[in-house]
């Protein structure tokens, strides 16, 4: 599946049913090409469109939202499987492997961000995210910061017991990005997503 329906599936998971105009104004296509994404999700079962008002500006038209099909899309099923095994570890060879980790992520995403400006590097970081499970997008907040929103989490049940990975990942996205970066949301606390926040250099 290409990046664009990916992100399609990404916002639709975090908005809930939404219009048209909303989907294409998020992928920064025309609703002609936002359209298109959404016309082959449905074929693939994975979203459908139904009429009505989506409580957002503008007159009511179809909104589309992800169908049950799509929950088997986003990975999870490993999830326990992970905390069981991390249950058999010492707090201190958790905090190792989750270290080692990070270093591997860190070396390999560094090669990919070199030679880009501050923005890129953030929205390169997201998609280098989604690889590795997160169902990532990069936000512009319009107000000279920019996220990373994780939808998914590999590790979710490891994260919430033991945090180790969490803050290994909030550490490497400073060092890549030469930052800091602010978690404003959290998997762990319940929140719909993992949201780290950054601002650039005003140089």
């Amino acid at each position: 599946m290409d990046r664009r329906k990916e992100a399609v599936l990404t916002f639709l998971k975090a908005s809930g049913p939404t219009g048209l105009a909303e989907v294409a104004a998020h992928l920064e296509v025309s609703k002609q090409g936002a359209l298109r994404h959404l016309e082959a999700l449905q074929a693939a079962g994975l979203v459908e469109h139904v009429s009505g008002s989506h409580e957002r500006p503008g007159r009511p038209g179809h909104v589309y939202r992800l169908t049950p099909a799509a929950a088997e899309h986003f990975p999870h099923s490993h999830r326990e499987l992970a905390g069981e095994l991390i249950s058999f570890m010492s707090p201190s060879d958790v905090d190792r492997f989750f270290a080692e980790r990070a270093a591997r992520l860190e070396a390999a995403y560094a090669a990919e961000l070199d030679g880009l400006g501050f923005e890129d590097r953030v929205r390169r970081l997201a998609e280098l995210a989604s690889g590795a499970g997160h169902m990532s997008e990069f936000v512009d907040n319009g107000d000279g910061t920019f996220a990373i929103r994780h939808h998914n989490c590999p590790i979710a049940d490891v994260a919430a017991a033991t945090g180790h990975p969490c803050r290994r990942e909030q550490s490497m996205y400073e060092r890549l990005l030469g930052a800091e970066a602010t978690r404003t949301s959290w998997l762990g606390n319940a929140d719909n997503e993992c949201t780290y926040v950054v601002r650039g250099s005003k140089s």
